[in-house]
């Protein structure tokens, strides 16, 4: 058993180690993407890059399994594809979940394998496709008038300008510098300031006037990521709902031994700010089908309907906004709706707990305990969810 512990931790380390390296290429970049702010649920719901899951890693039934979604594929393979056009183009993709992986028993030997295919119906906490966020940036007041006055400087280039070769260079570095680099107006030319100060008095540009008295120690650029994160901060706890199906085979054969349709909900019940804590209401509906041990042969006529409801308090970090802790409290209803095994009830119900804790910047580790209140039985789970959204780097805008 030692030996294929040991065997067993050496391929996660492999993939870990892939799957990480393939990751980080634009981390420096990305510092804090869009799908980092998401929940540690929300990501076990619908994952928008890749993620490897270790459950019930002390359990008797062990299973290990790789989720991603086919652009995200795609991306890896051909880094192009991080263009707007694509990004829409491809939409449906990304909404695509798909995972396959392995059963182990509790000696880590092959018990079977799974895979799932899941679909969000709506997902309105991706920002990159939000409706609310691409109409906010339309309508953004300030990037409005920073538009016209670059294109007022343009004019007075063309029409006004009558100094040197020399003194035109610099003025389009001090140009270039103020709309394509992080430099405030402040640390630029004195008459280049004065320059675009007087342009903006003429013009009556008033969200860049008040910006410049409020922020003078602030380029456009800082100013248009501060706008950004609050835009992703406005829609992290919008609504999210998928459907899926999944199945498992048997470790001998090629067959079903169970199939699975589930629903999954997760909102988020308070008004979002910045850094702050939050709950989000999440609600899993499941049908399964697995082996009717009453009867003969190998068959999927045992029907198993459940109903989770419940409530993930998200602790997050203040300075960043990322969730670093989240305690779930959720109640689950039982309804058997073939026949009963000997001594089992038609209906039960369990009381439900999950605390995960992040440990490094996409790892985390869920534990989750299952409690009946009829037979007093406990039952505990030990997780590891790897989320790899670093590739998320490659899906930046196009620098203007």
């Amino acid at each position: 058993m030692k030996s294929k512990t040991i065997r067993f931790c050496s391929i996660l380390l492999l993939l870990l180690s892939f799957f990480t390296a393939s990751a980080q290429d634009n981390a420096a970049k990305m510092i804090y993407t869009a799908d980092s702010l998401k929940s540690g649920n929300s990501k076990d719901i619908l994952t928008n890059f890749f993620q490897l899951a270790f459950n019930n890693l002390v359990g008797s039934n062990k299973e290990f399994s790789f989720s991603s979604n086919p652009y995200a594929l795609m991306l890896k393979r051909n880094p192009q594809l991080n263009k707007d056009i694509y990004y829409k183009k491809y939409k449906p993709l990304r909404k695509l979940n798909f995972s396959f992986g392995m059963r182990l028993d509790s000696s880590f030997n092959f018990n079977g394998f799974t895979s799932a295919l899941k679909y969000s119906l709506i997902d309105q906490t991706d920002v990159t496709a939000s409706k609310v966020v691409a109409l906010k940036l339309k309508e953004d007041k300030l990037g409005k008038e920073r538009d016209l006055l670059n294109a007022a400087i343009t004019t007075y280039i063309q029409k006004e300008f009558k100094g040197s070769d020399s003194e035109l260079i610099v003025l389009q570095k001090n140009r270039n510098a103020l709309f394509q680099e992080e430099k405030p107006l402040d640390a630029l030319d004195k008459d280049f300031q004065n320059l675009v100060r007087g342009i903006v008095k003429e013009k009556n540009f008033i969200e860049i006037s008040e910006t410049l008295s409020r922020h003078p120690d602030k380029s456009f650029r800082e100013l248009d990521s501060l706008n950004f994160v609050q835009l992703k901060n406005s829609i992290k706890n919008n609504l999210l709902w998928t459907i899926a199906l999944s199945d498992s085979t048997y470790k001998d054969k090629f067959q079903f031994a169970n199939i699975a349709v589930v629903s999954e909900l997760s909102k988020g019940i308070f008004e979002p700010e910045p850094g702050a804590n939050n709950l989000e209401a999440n609600i899993k509906a499941m049908l399964d089908f697995s082996n009717d041990t009453t009867k003969a042969g190998r068959n999927l006529d045992r029907k198993m309907f459940s109903l989770e409801a419940g409530l993930n308090w998200v602790i997050r970090d203040k300075t960043n906004d990322r969730p670093f802790f989240e305690i779930k409290f959720s109640g689950s209803y039982y309804r058997n709706l073939g026949n009963l095994y000997q001594s089992e009830k038609r209906d039960s119900l369990t009381i439900n707990g999950t605390a995960r804790i992040r440990l490094l910047n996409d790892i985390w580790i869920p534990v989750e305990v299952r409690y009946d209140p009829k037979t007093g039985r406990l039952l505990g789970l030990l997780n590891v969810k790897a989320n790899f959204s670093g590739i998320a780097g490659l899906l930046k805008r196009k620098e203007s």
